[in-house]
């Protein structure tokens, strides 16, 4: 728990002497403090103070001494004023009643949910407020990939901390809280994946409209000049990013247009290399990757919006079966291309970018499979198992989901380092594989060396 929050009694005296306050002091010190509970936080009563053009109120130098005696802590709220669509800062004024462990929580707790609040309210506040064009984008890549960039090229209007200096009587405020406040605000907005948050550019959002053409000129800039920056200036981060391009599957049966590859590729190369680059690449490199990542995914969501209600029923009944307990093979979900009609091109590529599944293309006996299945460890584990107990005679579609497993095998993160995966893979390979086993290889598997 951060040290502010460990905050003192003035009536315990100190190694030196007693903390001193005046009976003004003494006021404003329980008034703080018998507005501080949950209750009142919820309710809107918590004290708070607000910077006018007016001069500075004569309490603030009281409120100063209290901060510096840690006697209270101060720390930021943002509002969003729907009517208007701007956006206020005041200053939110906590003490503690009872010295005690369960109270200083309760402090947390308030702490964390302003923030929480702050976030929505800058968040909203961004999304109403005019958003990156997308003449600018260039630019924005531009600056981000060159070596010597220097300055910034924050819009003002999104630097949190500049709002907090400028609208609020900073001098209440510990360095350290306003860091950890940002911070919090910043990992709050991020989650929500509205916006992007950077270092280098601040918040970055696109409108809905602009996605379809932000994502041609992402895809264009990314194969072409920030993979060239990388193989020219950062091998490590290059060898890494052709190594996982091999595990990347073309479909031989696309007739489409080599921009729909083009697309595909780099929106499923961007979710594996996001965070795998980290120390590998300058920090606005890495920004770049923040915004690429947002740009790609919100493109991706707006092709699943466009997906026909039939489709999403079809989507929304599939996923359900990969993630329902069953004694047989359903959450392994097979869709046979010539066949399986009512599964439209549109669904099977939904499937495909979603996050939550893994899939690949199977052929057997001439005819090409669309195979899918959750990634979540406890399924493919459980299907294993069922695969060796139940259905062992399935030989094509263990073969089928073994395969599915070793051309996943970077999206299922930790699942290999998994001991009860690695038996139940060695179990499945044996059972599919037996029949080709010498007599001298079954007898070390039932040894199990």
């Amino acid at each position: 728990m951060p040290s502010y929050l460990y905050l003192k009694n003035e009536a315990d005296a100190t190694d030196q002497e007693a903390i001193s306050l005046n009976p003004k002091e003494i006021e404003i010190l329980y008034q703080i403090r018998n507005h501080t509970t949950l209750e009142g936080f919820f309710s809107g009563k918590i004290l708070k103070v607000w910077k006018d053009e007016g001069s500075k109120p004569i309490y603030v130098n009281t409120l100063k001494k209290l901060v510096n005696e840690n006697l209270i802590l101060v720390f930021p709220e943002f509002k969003f004023l729907k009517e208007t669509n701007q956006l206020a800062v005041c200053l939110c004024l906590i003490s503690e009643k009872e010295f005690k462990s369960s109270n200083r929580e309760k402090l947390k707790e308030i702490y964390l949910n302003s923030l929480s609040k702050s976030a929505l309210a800058i968040q909203n506040y961004i999304l109403e407020s005019e958003p990156y064009q997308i003449s600018e984008l260039m630019s924005i890549f531009e600056y981000l990939i060159t070596e010597n960039a220097e300055g910034t090229f924050i819009k003002q209007s999104f630097n949190i901390k500049n709002w907090i200096h400028s609208f609020t009587f900073k001098e209440l405020l510990k360095e350290e809280v306003i860091e950890d406040s940002v911070q919090f605000i910043l990992e709050n907005i991020q989650e929500s994946e509205y916006i992007a948050v950077t270092r280098s550019i601040g918040l970055f959002h696109l409108t809905d409209e602009l996605t379809e053409k932000a994502f041609e000129i992402l895809k264009g800039y990314y194969l072409n000049q920030f993979s060239q920056k990388l193989k020219e200036n950062y091998q490590t981060a290059w060898e890494l990013i052709s190594k996982n391009r091999k595990n990347i599957v073309v479909d031989v049966n696309y007739s489409g247009p080599i921009s729909g590859l083009e697309e595909k590729f780099v929106s499923e190369e961007l979710k594996i290399i996001g965070e795998n680059l980290n120390g590998l690449i300058p920090k606005t490199f890495r920004d770049f990757l923040i915004i690429a990542n947002y740009i790609s995914q919100k493109h991706d969501q707006e092709r699943n919006h466009s997906a026909s209600g039939e489709d999403l029923k079809s989507i929304k009944m599939l996923k359900t079966m990969m993630t329902m307990k069953s004694s047989n093979l359903s959450q392994f979900v097979v869709i046979n291309s010539d066949e399986d009609r009512e599964f439209s091109h549109s669904i099977v590529d939904n499937l495909r970018r979603d996050p939550d599944c893994i899939s690949c293309d199977w052929y057997e006996k001439g005819k090409k499979m669309e195979c899918f299945c959750s990634k979540k460890e406890d399924i493919v584990i459980s299907l294993m198992k069922l695969m060796v107990e139940k259905y062992a005679f399935k030989k094509d579609t263990i073969r089928n989901f073994l395969y599915l497993l070793k051309k996943e095998k970077n999206n299922l993160g930790n699942l290999y380092q998994n001991a009860n995966f690695k038996l139940a893979l060695i179990q499945l390979k044996y059972s599919c594989y037996k029949e080709n086993l010498s007599w001298f290889s079954k007898i070390l598997n039932f040894l199990g060396i």
